[in-house]
């Protein structure tokens, strides 16, 4: 199974704030300060005029298509940050509350 790179990130995305959501009111806070990501990624031209060029992310078991032999690794380094442009948080900051006490 294949997935494209935007759906890829748009799922990550996705999960980062469902564990912001779901830590908010906790004593523990973790600052994801980035996210590395290394990717198995087939390319591929479309000849029809608005596909363009796309990563398609490879999963582990695609085994030996046509398709899986022609992958490369890409590496992506991601800083996770709110609209706001604020480093994301996950939880209530227990150094906050020390320094506060």
């Amino acid at each position: 199974m294949n997935i494209e790179l935007a759906e890829l990130l748009a799922s990550l995305r996705s999960e980062i704030d469902r564990a912001r959501l779901d830590a908010a009111g906790k004593d523990v806070r973790f600052r994801i300060n980035s996210i590395d990501l290394e990717l198995q990624v087939a390319v591929e031209k479309s000849a029809e005029a608005k596909a363009g060029v796309r990563f398609w992310v490879v999963s582990a078991g695609g085994g030996g298509s046509a398709k899986s032999a022609h992958t490369h690794t890409i590496r992506l380094s991601l800083d996770a940050q709110t609209r706001d442009g604020d480093p994301v948080l996950t939880g209530d900051d227990v150094s906050d509350l020390l320094s506060a006490g």
